[in-house]
């Protein structure tokens, strides 16, 4: 699977003749600024096609888009993800986690969508810090699982990154503003850039650890009499 990632710059800014620098793809992911603030509002109204013009750059590239955005849905703030499939949109997942105080909540579950390059799982901003989002995505047979993360500050993201790889076996990809990396199913940073536009091939692979634990003494279950 090729990905090409775009940190910094916003969906209307590259231009088919930039991305042709970079060659074929088959999906292509931005980061927060690639759509901004996203009104549901506006968009159900016309006033804007930040959904359309995600929509219509997937068709002409024949790719799978996903980009980052801030939702607003009625004066609701949400941190969340849009991915389009070749002309169309796909879904738009949320941050299922609200974390310390914030003006942004908690949105909507997580999902793996079955695409033209493989099934995709999405992970929004902070919810790479929960190790249970990788682990739901994995069990939903996700081929490879994408963060998307506005800024980073400190080494936890990626070492989040690379402890879910590792865990549940599967590839992680992380894009945020002016990075992008790649975990394979080792725990190992395969690829990592800090340019605007970048570009790597990833191969699917997963692994499944066996985990058994030693119980010492007479166990019973928690409900049974004793």
């Amino acid at each position: 699977m090729e990905i090409c990632f775009v940190t910094d710059s916003t969906l209307n800014l590259v231009s088919e003749e930039k991305l042709s620098a970079v060659g074929s793809h088959d999906v292509l992911v931005f980061g927060f600024n690639g759509l901004g603030l996203v009104s549901y509002k506006k968009e159900l109204g016309g006033e804007t096609e930040y959904f359309q013009d995600l929509a219509r750059l997937s068709k002409q590239l024949k790719s799978v888009i996903i980009c980052g955005c801030d939702t607003d849905t009625y004066g609701i703030f949400r941190h969340s993800a849009v991915i389009a499939d070749r002309g169309k949109i796909l879904g738009v997942s949320d941050m299922a986690h609200a974390v310390d105080d914030s003006e942004f909540v908690a949105g909507g579950n997580f999902r793996v969508y079955d695409t033209s390059a493989g099934k995709i799982g999405l992970i929004v901003s902070e919810d790479l810090f929960f190790p249970e989002s990788a682990r739901v995505l994995t069990l939903c047979d996700a081929d490879i699982i994408i963060c998307l993360f506005k800024k980073l500050e400190g080494p936890m993201p990626q070492i989040m990154l690379r402890s879910g790889a590792f865990a549940n076996g599967v590839a992680m990809a992380l894009c945020a503003k002016n990075y992008a990396c790649v975990s394979d199913i080792r725990g190992k940073i395969v690829f990592s850039g800090a340019a605007d536009i970048t570009k790597t091939k990833i191969k699917i692979e997963k692994d499944y650890h066996l985990i058994s634990s030693r119980r010492r003494g007479l166990y019973r279950d928690f409900n049974s009499g004793y």
